[in-house]
């Protein structure tokens, strides 16, 4: 099947974008969200003030986030308006996987690749996501794709500069250097071009002096992450399933990436017409140098590194679907190329393959744009507070961090005062602003006749053990009486009303 070179990059990018906006707005926004649009839309002095205290390591993303927030401003649902950069820079990364796929392989697997990228259920997720990841994601790609043009000609200054830039949107995009490391060494030592592994070696160098005071706020805020425990295998088997699927779609995501990691470019026209067969002076390696190192270092260095200090989440390795998805679609491309070339059999499978593999996809396509593949909901408590508010009400949230429920929809919670709160978080550099001492809580309270309290549905005892969180339990238990609580997805929302003087 021919392919046009302009088309292979455009397809997986219209299908990214196309996917990313089937279901974007969803209703709410998560917490984590919620965190995205109360700390991006702050002012630039308050938002920087906030950087220097929490989220250091999502700094450029809020930074470039601030500014569309600003444009768009209500023109569009809050959480539509944080989650189109994702959609946009997903598409860009469809597009750069094809770009990659096409200079290793062919036009055919760069287009299967691209494709799988922008379908594979993670990565939709992420998509959807008003957080950083779809966006270090798209960086990666970019980087992938100059190395692969860099590597045949070390000489191209300008193209090692832009290297180094796009290694710098997030601290965690960091670990796709030590993958690709591994594809330079393969390359120097197959005879690659003169002073290819130096250039990279200082490029990459420049990209992590870059990166080193951002290095060095984030770890003096790793108290963030401390509810993070060591991985074991069940995290790596939740991370398998979440980027190759469960089932019947693991099995043929495991041969597909078999047979294209043992492609042949030689045999295959586009990479015979260009003369990059694998090994020899200013050639590229095979697609396996690229492929195997990112999809599977990053992750591996970061499991490991969680066993000293809890750091894992699979989302901060989403960039590793970079390496799977060229696999995959090199794979799918061969499988094509093995059937007979005779009749209409040939042409058939190059759109029955993929689309097989979209419709087992499907049932996690469809999770992925629900309310609940979330851990919360924020907006069904807004709207409870919003519907049943009277003048004179008040809100307790327990613990504090809760109060970005109401950072996220600050219309439903207009005329309800917040009894502990003594500065906001734009205000204070923090995430859900700074409470009164313990003291002060109950004379700030004052006479109100009913407290709202937003908490999680079963929160842990440890996680309400603070003075703070003590006090307005102790308040609440002695002078209130508890009228209702509504659960929501992970929320609890309880209306009290006073019984004592």
């Amino acid at each position: 099947m021919r392919i046009s070179d302009r088309a292979v990059p455009i397809v997986p990018a219209l299908a990214a974008l196309l996917g990313g906006l089937w279901g974007v707005r969803r209703g709410s926004m998560w917490q984590d969200e919620a965190t995205t649009y109360a700390v991006a839309g702050r002012a630039l002095p308050d938002l920087w003030r906030t950087l220097g205290n929490v989220d250091a390591v999502h700094g450029f993303y809020y930074l470039s986030l601030h500014p569309f927030i600003r444009l768009v401003g209500a023109a569009l649902p809050a959480e539509v308006v944080i989650r189109i950069p994702s959609v946009l820079a997903t598409a860009v990364a469809a597009a750069g996987v094809a770009a990659v796929g096409r200079r290793l392989v062919s036009a055919q697997a760069g287009l299967y690749a691209g494709l799988a990228y922008a379908a594979a259920p993670v990565v939709v997720f992420h998509a959807q996501e008003g957080r950083s990841y779809a966006l270090v994601a798209a960086a990666v790609v970019e980087a992938t794709r100059l190395l692969a043009t860099a590597l045949p000609d070390p000489s191209r200054r300008t193209t090692w500069a832009r290297y180094g830039v796009a290694c710098l949107l997030n601290l965690f995009a960091v670990l796709a250097l030590a993958a690709h490391a591994v594809t330079v060494l393969v390359a120097a030592a197959r005879g690659g071009g003169k002073g290819m592994a130096w250039r990279w070696a200082g490029a990459a160098a420049g990209a992590l002096l870059a990166v080193l005071p951002v290095a060095w706020t984030a770890f003096g805020q790793r108290g963030q992450v401390a509810w993070l425990e060591r991985p074991g295998l069940p995290e790596v088997k939740a991370l398998v399933a979440r980027f190759a699927g469960t089932g019947v779609l693991l099995a043929a995501t495991v041969v597909l990436v078999a047979l294209g990691l043992t492609t042949n470019r030689e045999g295959d026209m586009a990479g015979t017409a260009a003369g990059r067969a694998p090994g020899g002076p200013g050639r590229l390696p095979g697609i396996a140098a690229f492929a195997v190192p990112l999809a599977l270092l990053p992750p591996a260095l970061l499991l490991v590194v969680s066993q000293i200090h809890p750091f894992y989440q699979d989302r901060y390795v989403l960039f590793s679907m970079a390496g799977l998805a060229p696999a995959l679609g090199a794979g799918l491309a061969r499988a094509v190329r093995l059937l007979p070339r005779t009749g209409w059999v040939r042409a058939a499978a190059a759109l029955a393959l993929p689309a097989l593999m979209l419709g087992a996809s499907l049932p996690a396509q469809v999770a992925v744009r629900r309310i609940d593949s979330r851990p919360d909901d924020p907006a069904a408590v807004a709207r409870i507070i919003g519907s049943g508010r009277r003048p004179g009400d008040a809100v307790l949230f327990l613990p504090s961090i809760r109060r970005l429920v109401a950072e996220a929809y600050p219309a439903s919670f207009r005329g309800v005062r917040d009894a502990a709160l003594r500065a906001g978080g734009a205000a204070s550099g923090t995430l859900a602003g700074r409470e009164l001492p313990a003291g002060e809580i109950a004379a700030s309270l004052g006479a109100a006749s009913r407290v709202w309290v937003v908490s999680r549905s079963h929160p842990a005892p440890a996680d309400l053990s603070s003075p703070r969180d003590s006090a307005k339990r102790l308040l609440l238990r002695e002078s209130y009486r508890r009228e209702r609580t509504v659960r929501v997805l992970g929320y609890a929302v309880r209306l009290y009303t006073r019984v004592s003087p």
